[in-house]
């Protein structure tokens, strides 16, 4: 079996461990959005099987500098990168609102601002790391740069459009089939398709390139986080709701014409323009990684 034939296999049982799940995880968790329970299951599913049967664990430390998770200045290629996301996504907002698409906020949450600072700056953190290191790291290697781009773009929209009804009460060991066609709906809708899972493709292809260029993933979990971070804030200030989706995008901002248009420029950016010499691959090795040891 070649190395992408197990991993569509580790898939497929993890998707029908996802549907045969859920359904308990909804009996205990009767209040949850049923969407979020497959999600969550599948989720938990898909790094159970990635893990089961692999090479012994005393190799596991060393896998995630031969992905990209090495090289100098970490901290501050990250920085760099968040930095030049937030400030791109302000600058989309701006041309938004100039253009009559973005109105200041009229709905404020009742959270204190700094729980919510706190809460956004966590999951800017674990999700560009999870992410930059399973499509970017393990699945580009695996599906190459295309390959891991559409991916990264298709399960950001496998979900359904407007939210989903709880379980409800009882035990209902259907539901998670009753309910699959929610979980696609997102694929077939003409925006999302032609705008929204654009969009994450062209930002997939520029997170590989620099993966590509930079020799390490850093700049590109920089880049991830500070896009994540700009997208939970700027709602404190700024209406997600957009008149025209279609040009604007909704609360997501990037699923408009205008967000791939900029998504666009930062894949031929990636692509394109040069990077300071000691930021790219040829700059050297990383002295503390040892390729010998693996």
């Amino acid at each position: 079996m070649t190395a992408r034939q197990d991993f569509a296999v580790r898939l497929l049982l993890a998707l029908a461990a996802m549907f045969v799940l859920s359904p308990l995880v909804a009996w205990v968790l009767p209040n949850e959005q049923f969407h979020r329970v497959m999600t969550r299951v599948l989720q938990g599913a898909v790094l159970i099987a990635l893990l089961v049967k692999r090479p012994p664990r005393r190799t596991w430390k060393h896998y995630p500098a031969t992905v990209g998770l090495r090289g100098p200045d970490r901290t501050k290629r990250a920085l760099v990168g968040a930095a030049v996301a937030i400030g791109l996504l302000v600058l989309l907002l701006a041309i938004s609102f100039a253009m009559g698409g973005r109105d200041w906020a009229t709905v404020f949450s009742k959270k204190p601002f700094i729980v919510r600072l706190i809460q956004v700056i966590g999951a800017a953190i674990i999700v560009s790391v999870a992410e930059e290191f399973l499509f970017r790291g393990y699945l580009k290697d695996l599906l190459g740069g295309w390959g891991s781009a559409a991916m990264y773009a298709a399960v950001h929209f496998f979900k359904p459009l407007q939210g989903s009804a709880p379980a409800g009460g009882g035990f209902d060991p259907w539901i998670s089939l009753r309910r699959a066609d929610v979980m696609f709906e997102s694929w077939f809708d003409p925006r999302v398709a032609l705008t929204g899972m654009v969009g994450l493709f062209l930002f997939g292809l520029a997170l590989n390139r620099l993966r590509e260029r930079t020799g390490t993933l850093y700049l590109g979990i920089g880049l991830h986080a500070g896009l994540v971070f700009a997208l939970g804030l700027y709602r404190v200030w700024v209406d997600g709701v957009s008149p025209n989706p279609w040009i604007h995008g909704g609360s997501r901002v990037h699923d408009g014409v205008l967000g791939v248009v900029f998504l666009g420029l930062v894949c031929l950016a990636a692509y394109k323009l040069p990077l300071p010499r000691s930021y790219t691959a040829s700059a050297g090795p990383d002295p503390e990684f040892r390729p010998e040891a693996l």
